[in-house]
């Protein structure tokens, strides 16, 4: 949520604003104001490609030269949508409101029809292939003094991909009409609402303490494959769902740091994060210590280094071989233990004159409990 707060500007709070931009494939549209004057305002934008549109003419075209009795289509697009609400309650609270939704799809639709025989024979083919996210925060910051102040997040997100394919068949004879039909499906996503608290705590010009828990509720959709079908001939349609049930699950996590300016060479920064997923029975945790610093050892050279352990209990299915967010979001069973990492880095740094820095750094990282498709297996 604070990523989503930081990449959306705030609408202007004095007067109101809209532009209009129209592109060789996409087009944007922006509206800002205020909602109450200097106290509350808006922004609100949205854009859509339209390649599959502009495409449509030629596709068309070919299909007539090529066939006077249907042809193919297609195309891909994505569409997107961005608002931002903001409210100053006071001079120490202020509360947004934030939303993104977006959808790509590709689409493949088939359709072509003959008489042979005093016989008229149809064929539809349609597929699919969709992925989008949704993601809702609602934030509320507060100043308590000049030492502490925090920010109180409540967030829904959903990411779903899915595949479809639908064949239609049908044979006309003697005004009697026999149809057939297979439908395919497949299903894959992540849901979440989360809470978030953070605070930031200045005890003194040395010291940045921050601070913060969290809890995330997941549920999980693994993979769900669908298969319907039905013809004359069979008294009542097939009509199958198949895969893993849905997975749910609390993300929990707490943390502390502080960024400790011990000298004027030296710069410390520390911190622990706790971690707990409990999944299927199985009771996972996990303290993962950060650690960097940065030491001025000459004029306009330091040296910096960092240690840091994660701990992933989410895991990426990625298929390398296929061109496509074919991509599954998927928990670690009692089976899949999470993923764990060690980091090592160090590097010395020299300043140059108009801001420039130049460096060199390596590091040194070990990973743990990886999982990926086995050769030649896909999702």
């Amino acid at each position: 949520s604070s990523v989503l707060d930081i990449r959306m500007k705030e609408g202007n709070n004095k007067s109101y604003h809209g532009d209009v931009t129209v592109g060789l494939i996409a087009s944007k549209i922006t509206i800002e104001g205020p909602i109450i004057k200097n106290k509350a305002s808006f922004i609100i934008s949205a854009r859509r490609t339209y390649i599959d549109i502009l495409a449509q003419p030629f596709i068309l075209w070919y299909n007539k030269q090529n066939s006077s009795d249907g042809g193919t289509t297609g195309g891909y697009y994505f569409y997107d949508m961005n608002a931002k609400f903001n409210y100053t309650i006071s001079p120490k609270d202020r509360v947004y409101l934030s939303f993104y939704g977006g959808q790509d799809r590709a689409y493949v639709k088939s359709e072509y029809s003959y008489t042979y025989d005093q016989i008229k024979y149809e064929n539809n083919d349609n597929f699919g292939l969709d992925w989008g996210n949704i993601i809702t925060a609602l934030r509320w910051n507060h100043i308590y003094n000049k030492q502490w102040f925090s920010n109180v997040s409540l967030t829904y997100s959903k990411f779903q991909f899915g595949i479809g394919l639908e064949t239609e068949y049908i044979e006309t004879e003697n005004n009697t009409v026999y149809e057939f039909s297979d439908k395919l499906g497949y299903l894959s996503g992540i849901e979440d609402w989360s809470f978030k608290a953070d605070f930031e705590y200045h005890p003194d010009p040395k010291h940045q303490i921050l601070m913060g828990v969290s809890d995330i509720y997941h549920t999980f959709i693994p993979g769900k494959a669908s298969y319907y079908a039905k013809d004359p001939y069979t008294p009542s349609p097939i009509d199958l769902t198949l895969g893993n049930k849905k997975v749910y699950t609390h993300e929990i996590s707490m943390y502390i740091e502080d960024e400790f300016t011990v000298n004027s060479k030296l710069k410390l920064d520390g911190g622990l994060h706790f971690s707990m997923f409990p999944v299927d029975g199985k009771f996972y945790s996990s303290l993962q210590p950060r650690l960097n610093g940065r030491y001025i050892f000459a004029e306009n050279w330091s040296i910096k280094g960092a240690v840091s352990k994660m701990t992933q209990y989410i895991v990426l299915l990625s298929n390398s071989g296929i061109g496509l967010p074919t991509d599954l979001w998927l928990p670690v069973t009692k089976n899949i233990k999470p993923q764990d990492s060690w980091q090592f880095a160090a590097g010395i740094f020299h300043d140059l004159k108009y801001n420039i820095e130049v460096g060199i750094e390596g590091y040194y990282k070990t990973m743990t409990n990886l999982i990926e498709y086995k050769e030649g297996s896909s999702f």
